[in-house]
């Protein structure tokens, strides 16, 4: 087994592969995404869930709450929520496509939104895909069910 150096390791991200679009019925050069890169994604789609609270020491309906109960609430704005999702896939394809084999014809966000929603999903689990970060139908499948 051979001894990898960071440089090797870390050239992945900017190693673009060509990428069957079905929806577009062509090719697309898209690189993988860093782990860096899709966290900062994943929390343009967090900002938008607000405060989540707990309270373990409060009373419900005038009656203390046992050892083991707690007094959550959390308020969701659905339409941040889902802006920020938007915002976060636009981002995620974006980072994608900015590669150099892309450099003489870059794509923008304001390009991406373009594209026609079925499209966009399609490119989104590529870039999932191509980082490692797909779930596969074996985990969904061996997911514990709810007893």
């Amino acid at each position: 087994m051979a001894i990898l150096k960071k440089s090797q390791i870390l050239q992945g991200i900017n190693d673009p592969k060509k990428v069957h679009i079905k929806s577009l019925d062509g090719e697309l050069w898209m690189r993988p995404l860093s782990s860096a890169e899709l966290d900062e994604c994943d929390n343009i789609e967090t900002k938008a869930l607000g405060v989540y609270e707990t309270n373990n020491k409060s009373k419900v309906q005038g009656r203390s709450l046992t050892n083991g109960e707690s007094l959550q609430k959390g308020k969701v704005n659905v339409e941040k929520m889902n802006m920020a999702q938007q915002e976060a896939t636009y981002t995620r394809i974006e980072k994608s496509l900015d590669n150099p084999k892309n450099n003489d014809d870059p794509w923008t966000i304001d390009d991406l939104k373009q594209l026609k929603r079925h499209q966009i999903e399609e490119l989104e689990e590529n870039v999932f895909e191509l980082s490692g970060a797909d779930i596969t139908e074996k985990e969904i499948k061996e997911f514990p069910e709810d007893e």
